[in-house]
């Protein structure tokens, strides 16, 4: 424990920021560090999407779906979009990367599905909208 820092008592400080009025979490990785309880006291609105195609250890259901799990259910969503995968979340690539990357990195310019990481790019950026409109509506 002490060598990854976990006994350090600044870890079980509060992390509340009265600033943030609602959050978004885009395929998110590791979160079942995050304690039951942690995730249970939020109570700002919260847009969880997932990816719905696993590369090997970031099936939604174990990332973000652990997070929905514990969020209330009446200020979170979550929504899976079964054809992206992990990076589909990240920028387009070049149209060379996959000859720049090595074989292993080349992932990260892969999606799972029959759309172009633009079309998944458009359908999260109406999603981010359709949630912060209704979030902050005036």
């Amino acid at each position: 424990m002490s060598e990854l820092g976990l006994a350090n008592p600044e870890l079980n400080k509060s992390m509340l920021d009265p600033r943030i009025k609602a959050f978004i979490s885009l395929d998110a990785g590791l979160t079942r560090g995050f304690t039951v309880d942690s995730l249970e006291k939020i109570k700002i609105p919260a847009l969880i999407i997932g990816a719905g195609i696993d590369i090997d250890d970031t099936d939604a259901k174990l990332e973000s779906g652990y997070v929905q799990e514990f969020l209330p259910k009446s200020s979170s969503n979550y929504i899976i979009i079964p054809d992206a995968m992990h990076f589909s979340f990240i920028q387009i690539c070049k149209s060379n990367a996959l000859d720049i990357l090595k074989q292993d990195e080349s992932i990260i310019c892969k999606d799972g599905g029959y759309r172009a990481r633009g079309e998944i790019h458009r359908e999260v950026t109406d999603l981010i909208i359709g949630f912060l409109s209704k979030t902050f509506k005036k």
